[in-house]
């Protein structure tokens, strides 16, 4: 007789791999990135949300959470240190992977590219241009002037990482390795 093994959220060991796979990719997406910001430090071009809303499309809102909440602690402990965490933007950060899940479970299956589509815009709307903006207003007393920038490049930024994730996701062989 086989054992089953269940690992709360995750469900299984092999979802809980991948979920630390995809932590570890937006990590080092975010690090690569880090350079590519303005001197303000108010925008910043980056795709680390990229394995975040994966892991939310994938496995559903309370993977997809737990990565961009890990991602983004692990991020702020390596580039600025304990002091540097910012709790409110690692909320942002752990909504787009609730939102990217939330959003895929509850359009049609058969409409992958609506599906997508759908999880990103939320999880870049609600994530980034939202909770973070919030976040850098309130944390840092950064203006609002300073945070509108912000909407034109995430809606760049998603338009990339759809067109990204779009074949990841109808790849039959990431298919297989996720349904197996």
């Amino acid at each position: 007789m086989q054992k089953k093994e269940n690992i709360r959220i995750f469900g299984n060991i092999k979802t809980l791999c991948i979920a630390a796979t995809l932590t570890a990719a937006a990590v080092v997406i975010a690090y690569l990135c880090k350079f590519l910001t303005t001197p303000d430090g108010n925008l910043r071009i980056t795709f680390e949300n990229l394995p975040i809303i994966f892991a939310g499309f994938v496995f559903g809102p309370w993977v997809g959470v737990s990565v961009g909440l890990c991602s983004d602690l692990l991020s702020a402990l390596i580039f600025y240190g304990a002091g540097g965490i910012n709790p409110l933007i690692t909320l942002g950060a752990g909504c787009v992977g609730l939102f990217a899940g939330i959003i895929s479970r509850v359009l049609p299956r058969n409409k992958d590219i609506l599906r997508l589509g759908a999880s990103v815009a939320c999880a870049h709307i609600i994530g980034n241009m939202t909770v973070k903006s919030a976040a850098l207003m309130i944390w840092y007393g950064t203006p609002v002037l300073g945070v509108l920038p912000r909407i034109p490049l995430y809606a760049v930024i998603a338009t990339v990482e759809f067109c990204l994730l779009l074949p990841i996701v109808k790849s039959s062989a990431i298919k297989r390795m996720i349904t197996r």
